[in-house]
């Protein structure tokens, strides 16, 4: 089984079994970025892939998911952009529901 190391914000240099890594393109022209869940801590790590290791992944046969949209939320058309005054009520809401 191959494995890669890689490494988690929190405790450092990890080693993954390739099956531990998603690749994930991104549709709006952002790149292709991996991911994976800490072996360690269990947090989620996510990082701009380059593209040898990219290759490498194909070769191995994990190929990356695409995201067709962009990750921002998309407005409606026709609807209102959003105030200050909408994003003020959401933190009071939020903070109200806590």
């Amino acid at each position: 089984m191959l494995r890669v190391k890689s490494r988690c914000w929190r405790c450092g240099e990890v080693n993954l079994a390739l099956e531990d890594i998603m690749l994930v393109e991104h549709g709006d022209g952002e790149g292709i970025f991996y991911s994976f869940f800490c072996p360690t801590c269990g947090d989620v790590q996510a990082y701009p892939s380059d593209p040898r290791f990219v290759d490498f992944m194909r070769m191995n046969g994990y190929q990356p998911i695409l995201l067709p949209d962009p990750i921002e939320c998309k407005r409606e058309a026709g609807s209102p952009p959003l105030t200050w005054d909408d994003l003020l009520d959401l933190h009071l809401q939020l903070e109200s529901d806590s």
